[in-house]
């Protein structure tokens, strides 16, 4: 598999995979509109990624971790922080809504393949920074004239205003768990290992230091 690059759009795998086992107890951490999806009850789904993967486990690239965005293709809840990518720019068959609000981290065997278009670097960019003045990270943008201009399209209605987009933003949240539950499990996994080490490291020293402690009582009795 080609390893993603910022301003890809990839589908999203509908398999279950995690170092660690999952049961049907533990499956049942998904939410119903997760478990539809891995099911294959509901259309495929995309994000695009926006930062390089970070590295936690060193023994498979599967369980690299990338940060992505959310793209959906429920088109009908335009905002101020969800912004239309016409297909035309994106390469697919439909328009897609950016969730600008929305990046979450995705371990590497979640990404099926790379979809359509990489989108432009100004296009990317733009996503960002209005993703950024959302959560109070940089200064207003004077993004809606840049917008219109790279054939983007947004709305002027805030989702602060809109209970209808507060619940399209909830439900999103909820599917999300396709790709925050294997990164949780990952994390987890990673610091059952590292507890492990650091027990086995620790009986090791003892050992070594009761060898050690072991060796200068004899040389002792034998001084005496």
């Amino acid at each position: 598999m080609p390893i993603p690059q910022p301003g890809e759009i990839w589908e999203v795998s509908r398999l279950i995979r995690s170092p660690l086992k999952f049961s049907q107890e533990q499956e049942t951490f998904y939410s119903s509109s997760a478990q539809s999806f891995l099911a294959g009850n509901s259309p495929p789904r995309y994000v695009m990624i926006v930062k390089e993967p970070e590295a936690i486990l060193d023994t498979n690239e599967e369980w690299l971790i990338f940060s992505v965005m959310l793209l959906s293709g429920e088109t009908d809840f335009l905002s101020d922080v969800d912004l239309l990518i016409p297909a035309k720019i994106s390469g697919l068959e439909k328009d897609l809504l950016a969730e600008t609000w929305h990046i979450i981290p995705a371990l590497a065997c979640k990404l099926l393949q790379p979809v359509g278009n990489r989108l432009s670097r100004q296009i990317y960019d733009c996503l960002l920074t209005v993703r950024d003045y959302h959560y109070g990270l940089g200064k207003e943008p004077s993004v809606i004239s840049e917008i219109q201009e790279l054939g983007l399209i947004n709305s002027s209605l805030s989702f602060a205003n809109s209970l209808k987009i507060q619940d399209f933003h909830k439900a999103e949240q909820a599917w999300s768990d396709v790709l925050t539950i294997p990164v949780a499990a990952c994390q987890t996994y990673l610091k059952s290992i590292n507890f492990t080490n650091a027990v086995l490291n620790e009986a090791l020293q003892l050992e070594q230091d009761l060898q050690i402690d072991r060796t200068w009582t004899k040389r002792l009795f034998e001084k005496y």
